[in-house]
């Protein structure tokens, strides 16, 4: 079992490893040509699922969504590291927050595998990234807290 200093180290890493999945699926939302290295077939297509229409919400790149959401995550885990004073609202800040990355990445995969019918390996890669992250964040913090504590002191 992992420690919740050793568990921050995890998600601060998965979330650097998010924003750098993020950026790349973001230079190939604005890239104009293929991009071969993860276009397999018609199915397992980057391309095909960074240019369509579920590539932006109101005009806003997903993968630049992603690149935010992982850099908050980071943030605060390395708030936490450092500081080295656990609180429970940077706790459920965390929380929240990887509740919503969740729920976003379960959306889009349902779009992926409902609406597009492709796949992006950089996308799934995110989202298990998210699925992790979130994990972690859920099992210490309502383990070490529960969850009504967080803004209550």
């Amino acid at each position: 079992m992992l420690s919740i200093k050793n568990r921050l180290i995890v998600i601060t890493i998965l979330s650097a490893l998010g924003i750098v999945v993020s950026g790349y699926s973001l230079k190939l939302h604005y890239s104009i040509g293929s991009s071969s290295f993860c276009n397999f077939n018609s199915t397992i297509n980057c391309d095909a699922v960074n240019h369509s229409w579920a590539s932006e919400i109101a005009g806003v790149p997903v993968a630049l969504m992603g690149i935010i959401g992982y850099a908050l995550l980071l943030l605060g885990g390395f708030w936490l590291l450092v500081i080295k004073k656990i609180t429970n609202f940077t706790w459920g800040a965390m929380a929240l927050a990887s509740l919503f990355g969740l729920g976003f990445s379960l959306f889009l995969t349902g779009v992926e595998i409902f609406s597009l019918r492709a796949y992006c390996l950089f996308c799934v890669t995110s989202q298990l990234l998210m699925l992790i992250i979130a994990w972690l964040i859920w099992k210490t913090s309502v383990a070490r807290q529960g969850l009504r504590s967080w803004f209550f002191q």
